[in-house]
């Protein structure tokens, strides 16, 4: 831990003279010269609010996604007899306790599907076994009382916009809502995915119905998004609309309808349950999280309205020649300016223990280094408000 702390202190001080940004160049904002200009004149005229870790309890939860646990959740035949599943969802709910954490983000919705009954979206294949199959009972409403009687928040994680594979859409029920919109043509079809469009009101109101019905019906304790946005670059995926919008800037716009988008989600979630939480998982690499997915974690951090927390899955080792753990974690405090948002580190509990390749020359980190995860988790506690591992998986 000391030697940790030493080295945050030595990268706190070479990031503060222009030095530390050197070898993460790939994660650089991307901040127009107005923007800047204009972030100066604020801060001209106000305190500068400068991010400290909450001295309350961190967190310490672990994603568990639809592929850990598909074999607790249902077989080819349907779902798992509920006896069977309440059991074995209290014995996961039971070790993680044990373990320290203290949150759950279970995926609920990954591909435009459901982990429960749904009036939006139809049950999801790594539910109940295959699309067309239906619900016996309620996991998701035994998930949430497994949790809670365990001591751990549970957070429904869905994925927006990303919706499924064409090959499984065509083998819906003409009654789906998602089914009939692709047969009017009013989703977007990129690499043989379907998506909704954020500039689409109708899309967009479709999502916010689902988490409407979530927040009604489930005591979840949040609301969780991870980096699927905009999947692409291409002008295509969209043209239409943003010809229509009489904009002259494809990518401010696009940035400007995923705000607006987590700006209604925002208000959703505190207009049914104010105590409930709401947040985003953003890839760690903010060039790719500002550029490609349009998100604007800039003005998300900075302004309160939009996020109860901003969680980057800063996947890399302390080493990693382009983007080393510590400088990373320091770019994102340095986004943060309201205290109303919280900064947890998404960790790669996957990468422990093999190579990694994106890494070049540090390659090997991952296994030379047998205390990376352990050590990743311990300085988010100390410099951050917590973390969050990906996935159930690889901590088991």
């Amino acid at each position: 831990m000391k030697r940790s702390f030493l080295l945050f202190l030595i990268i706190l001080l070479l990031t503060s003279c222009g030095g530390g940004d050197a070898n993460v160049s790939n994660v650089t904002p991307a901040v127009s010269d107005e923007s800047e200009q204009s972030l100066a004149e604020e801060e001209s005229v106000e305190e500068v609010y400068v991010y400290a870790p909450s001295e309350e309890s961190k967190m310490r939860g672990v994603w568990i996604s639809q592929y850990d646990i598909t074999d607790i959740w249902c077989s080819e035949e349907g779902q798992t007899p509920q006896s069977e599943f309440t059991a074995q969802i209290n014995e996961i709910c039971k070790g993680l306790k044990e373990k320290g954490y203290t949150a759950i983000f279970l995926q609920i919705r990954p591909f435009g599907d459901s982990f429960y009954p749904s009036e939006y979206y139809p049950p999801s294949e790594y539910a109940v076994g295959d699309y067309g199959n239906t619900f016996e009972y309620d996991p998701l409403a035994l998930f949430v009382s497994a949790a809670h009687d365990n001591g751990l928040d549970l957070h429904a994680w869905i994925n927006p916009f990303r919706l499924m594979e064409a090959k499984d859409m065509s083998a819906l029920s003409d009654q789906v809502l998602i089914k009939q919109y692709a047969d009017q043509g009013a989703l977007a079809l990129f690499n043989g995915r379907y998506y909704f469009r954020p500039s689409d009101e109708n899309g967009r109101t479709h999502i916010l119905n689902g988490i409407r019905e979530i927040l009604e019906n489930y005591s979840v304790d949040g609301i969780h998004f991870d980096d699927y946005f905009y999947p692409t670059k291409d002008a295509s995926f969209d043209s239409e609309d943003f010809a229509a919008s009489g904009e002259r800037d494809l990518f401010a716009w696009r940035r400007s309808n995923v705000d607006s988008f987590v700006k209604e989600v925002y208000e959703l979630v505190k207009s049914i349950d104010s105590d409930c939480i709401f947040g985003i998982a953003p890839s760690g690499n903010m060039d790719y999280t500002y550029n490609t997915c349009c998100t604007d974690i800039y003005k998300w951090c900075s302004e309160e309205g939009y996020l109860d927390y901003i969680m980057p899955q800063i996947y890399f080792g302390y080493n990693h020649p382009d983007a080393p753990f510590f400088p990373v974690v320091n770019q994102w405090q340095k986004i943060v300016k309201t205290p109303s948002v919280k900064l947890y580190i998404g960790l790669a509990a996957y990468k422990q223990g093999v190579e990694d390749l994106n890494a070049g020359t540090e390659k090997d980190e991952w296994i030379n280094d047998t205390e990376m995860l352990s050590r990743q988790a311990e300085d988010s506690v100390t410099f951050t408000d917590g973390y969050v591992m990906f996935s159930y998986s690889y901590i088991n």
